[in-house]
This record gives C-alpha cells, structure tokens and sequence, in this order.
C-alpha cells in the first residue's frame, strides 16, 4: 500500500438498479482499487462480493414493474488498512419463491466467504449492505460443498 496517501472515498448516488450499469460500478471499484494501491489478490474478493451485493440489490430490492436506485460509498481508511464498501437501496427485499429456493440462497455465503465482515440490516425505506476487508489480513475461506450448507 502507497504510505503516501491518506483517507480515499468513491461515492456513487441514486446508481439505477438495473443489471446493464453493474459493470461500469465495478470498473469504478477496480479503479478505485488501484488508486488506493489496493493488493491485486484481495481486488478480486472486493469486485466479486461488491458485484454480488449489487446484484442482490438488483434482483431482490424491487419489483419488476419499479425503477428503484441504489448508493454505493467505498471508503479506504489509511490508518489502519481497511476497505468498506457500503450499498444502501430504498426497496424492500422480496421474498425468494419456492420454486428458486433450491437454486438460491448462495450469495450471501459467498460474500462472507469473501469479506472480513459482512453486514446486511434492514432499515426504514431499505436495506444496507456493509462489506468489509482490512489489507494484508483476509484470507479468502473455501465454501463448503452443497453437502456442508446451512441456511443463513
């Protein structure tokens, strides 16, 4: 990391939650990344868990039929080395349908897998996702096989 550099935000407002904009959010996290001098191994844990969050947002946060938006702020913390990438939508998360249960369900695990810290708390008008890895300490964890899965 550039010890030259200080405390570094992106901030992305009212971002339409829409699958066709997801990858020009994680082209800004990966730049973002670099300016930081983020370690190239944990860039990837940071655009895969971030673009997973994005994609929950996406697909759970609204109905089909409401243009819904989100917040995105990555801030990097010099002092102690940490990356917190925070989404806020303004929908209220849908419930999964049975008929996609048994294919579902995986991307928080996947985020938790990938992340130091994962929190996701439901708030008046929607929900926040809060991402978290400090540079040089997380070691991405194996996720289980189908076999070894638990409900959340």
């Amino acid at each position: 990391m550039d010890a030259g550099r200080g405390d570094r935000r992106l901030a992305l407002e009212s971002v339409h939650a829409d699958p066709s904009v997801l990858t020009a959010v994680r082209h800004r996290i990966d730049g973002f990344a670099r300016e930081i001098g983020w370690p190239p191994d944990t860039t990837t844990d940071v655009l895969l868990a971030t673009y997973e969050a994005l994609a929950n947002v996406v697909e759970h946060a609204y109905p089909a039929d409401e243009r819904g938006t989100f917040d995105l702020l990555a801030t990097y913390h010099h002092a102690d080395g940490t990356l917190s990438v925070v989404i806020v939508d303004r929908g209220t998360w849908l419930p999964q349908s049975d008929d996609n249960s048994a294919r579902r369900g995986q991307g928080l695990r996947l985020m938790r897998a990938l992340c130091e810290s994962v929190r996701v708390e439901p708030r008046d008008g929607g929900t926040e996702i809060e991402l978290q890895w400090k540079s040089g300490n997380h070691r991405p964890l194996p996720l289980p096989g189908r076999e070894q899965q638990v409900d959340p």
